[in-house]
């Protein structure tokens, strides 16, 4: 059985989520009168003011807060003088007694919750399921709470994905990644990125409008090319083949031996490659791709439409792109890197047009946001999504509770 989490506690102590006849470790009986008034984020113990009685005995001081009375000593209270008020240590249990002393040897009583919690609550607290440190009590906290935290990851997670852009090339290297990327969502991602790593745009680039050197390029470097053509292979097949041959010969190019995760023959990795070279040759340079994201994505290239690998057609020829496809890009690359592009050029009104694209796009549906919706709250849209994202790996992994809004709400409300 897990412990809750010290922000859980915290919820528990100032809400007063236990039975009244509550008692030290040493047997006298506690009577809280106040939890004290939560601190803000200036250090020091955890409530301030708090009136407590303790075996008959009025104590007004402040009540420190910790999973188990080892706390006490693990972050350095015992040493340091401005846990010299504190007239209660409170924890989670304290299995075999405990015994805390300040700086100057005064005993701490130490008060546990766990035995005067009601036995339901004790279950939904120490679920071994619970996937975030509040995720027992996130829908005590209002919707209005964590849809205005998922807003402001969302920025958070922006600003830490291109905070590192200090030059537009910096911003192309990292839009090509991520546009590869992008393009073998959900399933070929990675792949996708370890191509772009060795493949440079500018290479690409350097064919624009020769749309068989750029797929001869981007699948050849995949390494979804045959060796040779069969003896009925149609022109296309030749022709690349061809291509692909004097490109790697001329640039020295060695191809990747990548291990393809299983997908759906219609959203093959040629397939999406060859879409991607279509795009590309509707753009100039990758300037233009960011500052005007397309509206629509185009079918591949007429053999790719009918074929899903090397030779192999598909059932049926494809008709139309995925939207869920488009979507996925617009998330993960070309909306974020507008909304970058043009704050490097100052032209704030733009960037800010496209943080509202992101905004009237629907949820994604992703492990992450699953789990927020399931405990939480779901989010609205696209920008919320990805601020889950953020919330999850930069505060709810970390247990970064006591920063958090969700966390200062839980302890402030009682």
């Amino acid at each position: 059985m897990r412990r809750p989490s010290e922000v859980v506690l915290h919820a528990i102590w100032v809400r007063r989520l236990y039975r009244p006849a509550l008692q030290t470790v040493s047997g006298e009986a506690v009577e809280v009168l106040h939890p004290g008034q939560a601190r803000g984020r200036e250090g020091g113990p955890d409530f301030r003011g708090a009136r407590l009685r303790i075996g008959g005995l009025l104590w007004i001081g402040d009540v420190e807060i910790d999973v188990v009375p080892q706390g006490w000593y693990q972050h350095g209270h015992h040493e340091n003088p401005a846990f010299g008020q504190v007239v209660a240590q409170v924890v989670w249990d304290a299995d075999g007694g405990a015994q805390v002393r300040d700086h100057q040897g005064r005993v701490v009583p130490v008060v546990p919750l766990a035995p005067f919690v009601v036995e339901s609550l004790q279950k939904q607290l120490t679920a071994t399921e619970l996937p975030f440190p509040c995720a027992a009590l996130a829908q005590d906290v209002p919707q209005a709470v964590w849809e205005s935290l998922y807003e402001t990851e969302g920025e958070a997670r922006l600003k830490s994905r291109h905070q590192r852009y200090r030059t537009m090339d910096d911003l192309y290297r990292a839009f090509w990644e991520a546009l590869l990327y992008g393009f073998g969502l959900p399933a070929l991602g990675e792949p996708f990125r370890m191509l772009a790593q060795v493949l440079p745009p500018a290479l690409v680039l350097r064919y624009q409008g020769d749309g068989l050197a750029i797929e001869a390029l981007l699948l050849g470097m995949a390494g979804l090319l045959g060796e040779e053509a069969a003896q009925q292979a149609e022109p296309y097949e030749v022709a690349l083949l061809e291509r692909w041959g004097y490109l790697r010969a001329k640039h020295d190019l060695r191809p990747l031996s990548l291990r393809w995760p299983r997908y759906r023959p219609a959203a093959s990795p040629a397939i999406r490659l060859s879409m991607m070279a279509q795009m590309l040759l509707q753009y100039p340079d990758l300037a233009t791709l960011i500052g005007q994201p397309p509206e629509a994505l185009p079918l591949p290239s007429p053999y790719w439409q009918k074929h899903w690998a090397w030779q192999k057609p598909l059932p049926q020829p494809l008709k139309r792109p995925s939207t869920f496809l488009l979507q996925n890009l617009r998330i993960n690359a070309l909306y974020p890197f507008a909304v970058y592009y043009y704050r490097l050029l100052g032209q704030i009104e733009r960037s800010l047009e496209y943080v509202d694209r992101l905004r009237t796009l629907p949820p994604e549906d992703h492990h992450i946001s699953r789990l927020y919706a399931r405990w939480a709250f779901p989010a609205k849209n696209a920008w919320q999504t990805q601020g889950q994202i953020h919330l999850w790996r930069e505060r709810c992994e970390k247990k970064a509770c006591l920063s958090c809004p969700v966390g200062l709400y839980l302890r402030e409300h009682g």
